[in-house]
């Protein structure tokens, strides 16, 4: 449970994905929020693929300060954005959308927190033969930092093609 005064200023984040049920991202933003003072709420959204247009064009119109995306959308909400990040744009999904004065722009802060997460363990992946079991969003995006980085990949996955452009 929020414990905060909401009002007209309160600033909304949310989460948008399908399922949303399980995740524990509200309760961790919405502390980190009240830690550092920020008057943000966090709220998790279960939006169906059918319905994905209509929620980004919705979360815009509410001028919600910015969303993160989760499965299945990370691909699909690409090309409802008005920008991406570089970065976003070559691994070709999307975590983060940040709401600048109404234009909507695309992240992809998977690759980068994955491998930071490695480089503060002392783990180099340039030669490191790596096994990745999936080819989501999240998964697409840390086999392009392996593999920018030197790494010989082997992606395990239900379905045989992947549809990666790099």
């Amino acid at each position: 449970m929020v414990n905060k005064t909401i009002s007209g200023k309160t600033k909304i984040c949310a989460l948008i994905g399908d399922p949303v049920e399980h995740t524990m991202s509200p309760a961790m933003h919405n502390a980190a929020f009240q830690k550092v003072g920020l008057d943000y709420l966090y709220i998790p959204f279960r939006v169906k693929p059918e319905e994905l247009p209509q929620a980004v064009a919705g979360l815009k119109a509410l001028n919600v300060a910015g969303f993160n995306v989760t499965i299945p959308h990370k691909v699909a909400v690409m090309p409802l954005l008005d920008s991406l990040e570089p970065l976003a744009e070559k691994i070709g999904a999307v975590n983060t959308v940040v709401n600048n004065n109404g234009e909507l722009r695309g992240y992809n802060t998977d690759a980068e927190g994955f491998l930071r997460a490695l480089t503060e363990q002392s783990i180099n992946p340039q030669r490191k033969n790596v096994v990745i079991l999936g080819a989501g969003g999240a998964a697409r995006a840390i086999a392009y930092i392996l593999a920018e980085k030197g790494a010989r990949l082997t992606i395990l996955n239900r379905q045989q093609e992947l549809d990666w452009e790099w």
